[in-house]
C-alpha cells in the first residue's frame, strides 16, 4: 500500500513537473538536447552521489555547499524533463541492470542507510530510487507505444490515431469484425489467429492483399498482449 501511494504521488510529481517545464510543440535544440540526454545518461549515478555526498556537511570558509549541491541535482532533474527528446528513449542497458538489481535489494539497501547513517537518508534514498526507476519505466513504456505507432502506421498507413482507434483497427483486422474488446479473451484470440493465419497463409492465399499475414500476425501479437 505505502509503495503504491509513493508510486502514484511520484507519478503526479512527474506530470506537474512535466506540464511546469515542458512545452508543447517545442523546437529542437540541438546543444541543449544533447546535453540533457548526456545528464539523463547519468543520472543514476549523480543521484546517489550526491545524496551521499550531503551527508558528510562539507563546507568552504564556513559556507556548506550542500544547498549548491540539492540546487544541481534539481537542475539536473528540471533539464532532463525539459529538454526531454526521442532520442532519450534509446534503452540504457546498464542503467536498466542498475536500477534492476537497486530496486530487487532496495530494503536490504533501505535497513543499512538506517543502521549506518539515519532513517532519513534512508528515506530520501528510497525517493531515489523510485524516481530512477520511474525514469526507466517510462522510457520503456515510450519505446513500447513508438514501436506500436510505428507498426501500426505500415500497416493501416499515416494519420493520428487515438489508442481506441488503433485498438479497433487490430480487431477488424484479425476478425474482420467490429468487437468490443470487453468481449475478447486470450483462448478468442489466438482461436480466431489459428483460422485467419489458414486463410491468408502465403501458400494458400492468392489474394490482392500481399501483406495480409504479416499484418495478422501483429494484429494477433498486439490484442493477445492487451487481453488479459
Amino acid at each position: 500500500m505505502i509503495k503504491k501511494t509513493i508510486t502514484i504521488f511520484l507519478a503526479l510529481f512527474f506530470l506537474l513537473t512535466k506540464k511546469i517545464f515542458v512545452r508543447e510543440n517545442r523546437m529542437p535544440h540541438k546543444i541543449m538536447d544533447s546535453f540533457s540526454n548526456k545528464l539523463h545518461s547519468i543520472f543514476i549515478f549523480t543521484s546517489f552521489f550526491t545524496l551521499y555526498l550531503s551527508w558528510f556537511e562539507i563546507s568552504i570558509n564556513g559556507f556548506s555547499i550542500n544547498t549548491i549541491i540539492y540546487f544541481l541535482l534539481f537542475l539536473q532533474f528540471v533539464l532532463i524533463i525539459r529538454y526531454f527528446n526521442p532520442k532519450m528513449l534509446e534503452e540504457k542497458r546498464l542503467q536498466s541492470k542498475i536500477i534492476n538489481f537497486i530496486k530487487r535489494f532496495s530494503l536490504v539497501i533501505f535497513i543499512l542507510n538506517w543502521l549506518v547513517f539515519s532513517f532519513g537518508l534512508a528515506f530520501l534514498c528510497m525517493v531515489l530510487i523510485f524516481i530512477n526507476y520511474m525514469f526507466y519505466v517510462f522510457i520503456i513504456l515510450q519505446i513500447k507505444k513508438q514501436k506500436e505507432q510505428a507498426e501500426f502506421k505500415s500497416q493501416f498507413g499515416q494519420g493520428n490515431f487515438s489508442q481506441e482507434d488503433i485498438v479497433k483497427k487490430h480487431i477488424i483486422n484479425l476478425f474482420e469484425s467490429d468487437i468490443v474488446l470487453s468481449d475478447l479473451s486470450r483462448n478468442s484470440v489466438k482461436k480466431q489467429y489459428r483460422l485467419m493465419a489458414k486463410k491468408y497463409h502465403p501458400d494458400v492465399y492468392k489474394g490482392e492483399e500481399k501483406d495480409k499475414f504479416t499484418s495478422i500476425n501483429l494484429s494477433y501479437n498486439y490484442l493477445l498482449e492487451l487481453v488479459k
